[in-house]
């Protein structure tokens, strides 16, 4: 919503490799965007730092397996271990990630989601006089605006919890092995590998990087194997019930009905 600036949204580039992000943010900041955006700091493109990465023989990266809300199903797991596999191959190192609670930074930072009482919700959908579509019908439940000193309040919140995960992150240059704090943590971007309508339930794992306001990477890692990833152990406990919805979409996509899915696709 236009005005909210207690969780800033961003727009980023897309790209088929890392040279190419790099280009494109170089590219970017050489137009001295700070000139333009009273947001944007005059940070202009450090060859200094690049090259003192480039020297570094080791670096260290904190992987984060799950935010204790939504586990990853099976194939972000498997995806998880495989980037940390390839980290550690090339030589660097890798150490559990285990900051404050990620279940209080989206709790609060949904609340800037509601500040307007759905207004701003409601009146695009009034431009074409459509339904409002299920992903975002809560907002027609919703019965009242924040107050100021409500917003303040959440806002001082969230500044609270960015200092402690701050603090965290400093303090895990007792552990890195490089004398630094871990030089960047891995992440699933979501639960699940790709949502199906109506079935985007849980933005947890990328809504916590917006309300840090943190630099992240999506990159894009393998793809889900039929025969592997659609087990669910037998014995699962799920986390409560938010957990297990998803992880029953997970197993949803085995047996009959993968198999009558495999098959249409073969008739196109």
């Amino acid at each position: 919503m236009d005005g909210q600036n207690s969780v800033l949204s961003v727009v980023g580039p897309l790209a088929t490799n890392v040279a190419s992000l790099r280009l494109i943010t170089q590219a970017l900041l050489e137009q001295s965007p700070w000139f333009y955006d009273p947001l944007v700091h005059e940070i202009p493109w450090r060859a200094d730092h690049e090259a003192e990465i480039k020297a570094t023989k080791k670096l260290c990266f904190g992987v984060l397996r799950t935010d204790g809300v939504v586990n990853p199903t099976p194939p972000v797991a498997r995806a998880i271990d495989q980037v940390v596999k390839a980290v550690r191959d090339a030589g660097h190192e890798v150490i559990d990630w285990n900051p404050p609670s990620h279940r209080t930074l989206v709790d609060t930072a949904m609340d800037s989601w509601i500040f307007d009482g759905g207004k701003d919700v409601h009146s695009a959908f009034a431009l074409s006089g459509e339904p409002m579509s299920p992903q975002v019908a809560f907002y027609g439940s919703l019965k009242k605006e924040f107050s100021g000193s409500e917003i303040a309040a959440v806002n001082v919140e969230l500044r609270r919890l960015k200092k402690e995960y701050m603090d965290y992150w400093n303090s895990t240059s007792s552990k890195t092995g490089t004398g630094r704090p871990v030089d960047a943590f891995i992440s699933p971007l979501a639960p699940f590998p790709a949502a199906r309508r109506e079935k985007y339930r849980y933005y947890g794992y990328s809504l916590y990087v917006n309300v840090l306001d943190y630099t992240s990477v999506v990159v894009p890692v393998t793809n889900v194997d039929k025969d592997v990833d659609h087990k669910v152990d037998a014995g699962y406990q799920a986390i409560d019930e938010q957990d297990q919805k998803h992880q029953d979409d997970c197993k949803c996509m085995t047996g009959r009905k993968r198999r009558r899915i495999r098959r249409r696709r073969r008739r196109r």
